[in-house]
This record gives structure tokens, C-alpha cells and sequence, in this order.
């Protein structure tokens, strides 16, 4: 696991580091979820609508195509 330091502004906002929106895919203006647990914040980005299947259909489809995107999918939300 990764760790990185970060600084709140005045403002109560705080930078995403580059590498971790990259590994994310979060670009400006995309939302994120953000909760408390335990005694810290998870921070997860928002889940995209079926527009995000719109590249996977380009293709043909095979089930195991499905079920790693599916499952791949399900990995981010894991805690």
C-alpha cells in the first residue's frame, strides 16, 4: 500500500496526488465518495453509469471479458 502526505488548505480541500488519479482514472471534475470509517476517511470514486460499459461493447463480448470486468469492478468497493 501506498502512502502519501497531504496538506488540508484553508479552504478544507486537499489535493488527490497525481499518481493516485492516474491509478484511479480520476480527472477533473469526476466525483468522488468520501465516508468515515473507523478513525480515518475512505475516499472512493463515485460510481460511473452504464456509460462506462460504452468501450466494452465495441467488442465482442465473452463471458469471461464479463465476469473479470464484473469482479474487477466489485475489487474497487471492497473495504
Amino acid at each position: 500500500m501506498e502512502i502519501k502526505y497531504c496538506r488540508i488548505s484553508s479552504k478544507g480541500q486537499l489535493t488527490i496526488p497525481k499518481d493516485f488519479r492516474e491509478q484511479l482514472k480520476l480527472h477533473e471534475g469526476d466525483e468522488v465518495i468520501i465516508y468515515i470509517k473507523d478513525e480515518g476517511i475512505i475516499i472512493k470514486p463515485k460510481t460511473r453509469h452504464l456509460g462506462m460499459l460504452r468501450g466494452l461493447l465495441r467488442e465482442e463480448i465473452t463471458l469471461n471479458k464479463a465476469i473479470e470486468f464484473i469482479q474487477s469492478e466489485r475489487q474497487k468497493w471492497r473495504l
